[in-house]
């Protein structure tokens, strides 16, 4: 099935240097939603700095720290097979987990934008067989893309 997708993509940083460009983004999108049953898909990603994840990640979900990425399932209409979601990553955060765990920083920013869809696609990690699943298909579409399975 063909399917559209709508990518609005914004830069809330100061620092514009090793953000991931907007084509590698869709390509990312087209791997990660292929052989789905959506027809369109309306994406909103957003790249802020810590301190703007913080005060979102207090008002959503009620906790007082940073987080490397948000996920927000705005609409998913099934008679029509559109989704719907906003994705807020944390530049700063992201930077430092890819020099930390020693990895790429182009694979990071995939993987991190992979797993915030997959929550958009109701996939979570709040136990043991959620977390192995998602995780899974995580290291699934990363394989597709080239990267290596970013859990070793």
């Amino acid at each position: 099935m063909k399917f559209n997708i709508i990518l609005n993509y914004y830069n809330f940083c100061k620092n514009n240097n090793n953000l991931p460009f907007k084509n590698d983004i869709f390509y990312w999108l087209n791997k990660i939603f292929y052989k789905k049953n959506i027809k369109k898909i309306i994406i909103t990603i957003s790249i802020v700095e810590k301190k703007t994840i913080i005060k979102l990640n207090k008002k959503y979900l009620k906790i007082s720290q940073p987080t490397n990425v948000l996920s927000f399932l705005l609409e998913k209409n099934f008679l029509k097979k559109e989704l719907l979601g906003d994705i807020i990553l944390c530049k700063e955060i992201i930077e430092y987990e890819s020099f930390l765990e020693k990895k790429s920083l182009k694979s990071h920013w995939a993987h991190i934008i992979i797993h915030a869809c997959l929550h958009l696609l109701k996939y979570d990690h709040k136990n043991i067989k959620e977390t192995s699943l998602m995780q899974s298909k995580e290291i699934k579409i990363l394989n597709l893309l080239g990267y290596k399975n970013p859990y070793f």
